[in-house]
């Protein structure tokens, strides 16, 4: 190409008055960064089938989102020595990277909450072995190095609906300590490969690492036990509700260096260095159950019931009975409105996850999980964003109290 993308992006005369700006509660901007997310991901797998090499389109979104997820707010945030006490060293690092930078409200209060309640892997293991839980022969790699390039798990947490891990990365490579984040290279169309309890898993991406003060890199990374899938798309059931632990396997690859605010001529993050090899972690996780507590709500509005909800250390799991909202007198084609859990303030909280089972009549029910900070008057929501000349797209708006 003679020209970058950006020089032809901005060669473009476009008049954003034609356009309507549109004011987004905060669960449908969560659900329109899904979707985004999603869509570059197909986007990835397409070019790849082209010939190009894999990888290219995602990394600029997966940097964006790794920046989103350092931030950790608050006074911690203004103070890296007392998110260093308030938290782990690694998420003390990631705390020192969001400095001086803007990030969205949202992930900000969910790493803090995820922060308050990770547990030291080294701990983890510990804990396992002086409670004979580890099973015989059983071992576990936190850290393993190759090719000058050390990768060890820090943290980890777990309520039996989501896991989160920290990781830190240290290279001796000269081209890769230059690079601002590292970012894996796909390997058969994977960025990494993900495996509970032995089972490979299906739609994981690995979040890039990104360079902190002392030269180390660190990322976190999310994975969903609330509808997990293997490599054929199928849901998986991992019997948690029988378990105290899970055990992770993570693999990861031919890691790439970039310059974040460099670009080459076709456009693509700058290159620093490259370190192929694959290195793989195994480790255990606890399932922390101490803090959940189930409660029944039982509240109908308009066919949709909100039937139960579910406290943990960090979220909310609320479960609703949902109509075909195709049928009348809903009339969605898409049978797809918006819902959301809000405050007493009308503030959406956080989504973090879900769970769907659809029913062969076009019924549901559904597993929203939200990230929850002892708020007691709750309103799930739902709004009619489909069908057009309404006087009033609200559905149902059911309050209930948390105990």
């Amino acid at each position: 190409m003679e020209k970058n993308i950006y020089g032809l992006l901005n060669e473009v005369d476009t008049d954003l008055t034609e356009y309507e700006e549109l004011e987004l509660s905060s669960q449908e901007l969560k659900q329109h960064k899904q979707r985004i997310m999603m869509e570059v991901k197909n986007m990835e797998n397409r070019l790849d089938k082209g010939g190009r090499r894999k990888g290219k389109v995602w990394m600029k979104a997966a940097g964006v989102a790794a920046a989103c997820v350092i931030a950790i707010g608050g006074a911690a945030a203004a103070n890296p020595v007392l998110a260093k006490e308030l938290f782990s060293d690694v998420f003390g690092k990631l705390i020192q990277n969001a400095q001086g930078e803007k990030y969205e409200k949202e992930d900000t209060e969910m790493f803090t909450k995820i922060g308050e309640n990770a547990v030291a892997i080294q701990s983890e293991v510990e804990g396992r072995q002086d409670e004979g839980q580890s099973q015989a022969g059983e071992s576990y790699v936190t850290t393993v190095e190759q090719n000058g390039v050390t990768l060890s798990i820090s943290d980890v947490y777990c309520d039996g609906y989501v896991l989160y891990y920290t990781a830190t990365l240290q290279s001796a490579d000269e081209g890769l300590s230059q690079a601002d984040g590292i970012v894996i290279d796909a390997k058969d169309g994977r960025s990494s490969q993900i495996a509970l309890e032995g089972i490979d898993m299906e739609g994981y991406s690995t979040r890039p690492f990104e360079k902190s003060e002392d030269g180390t890199y660190v990322s976190v990374q999310q994975i969903d036990l609330m509808n997990p899938t293997d490599m054929e798309c199928k849901s998986v059931d991992l019997k948690l509700g029988e378990k105290q632990s899970i055990v992770v396997d993570w693999s990861i690859w031919n890691l790439i260096g970039h310059k974040w605010d460099q670009w080459d001529e076709q456009g693509e993050y700058m290159l620093t260095g490259r370190v192929d090899g694959e290195w793989h972690l195994r480790f255990p996780v606890t399932i922390d159950r101490a803090a959940n507590e189930t409660f029944d709500i039982g509240k109908e509005e308009n066919g949709i019931t909100v039937k139960s909800g579910t406290k943990t250390k960090a979220g909310l799991v609320v479960e609703v009975e949902l109509p075909d909202f195709r049928q009348e007198p809903y009339n969605d084609p898409y049978n797809d409105p918006y819902m959301g859990i809000c405050d007493s303030e009308g503030n959406f909280l956080q989504w973090m996850n879900q769970r769907t089972d659809l029913h062969e009549d076009g019924t549901s029910v559904m597993q929203i999980m939200v990230l929850y900070d002892g708020q007691k008057d709750l309103t799930f929501q739902v709004t009619n964003k489909n069908v057009k000349d309404l006087d009033d797209d609200l559905i149902a708006n059911i309050g209930f109290e948390v105990p």
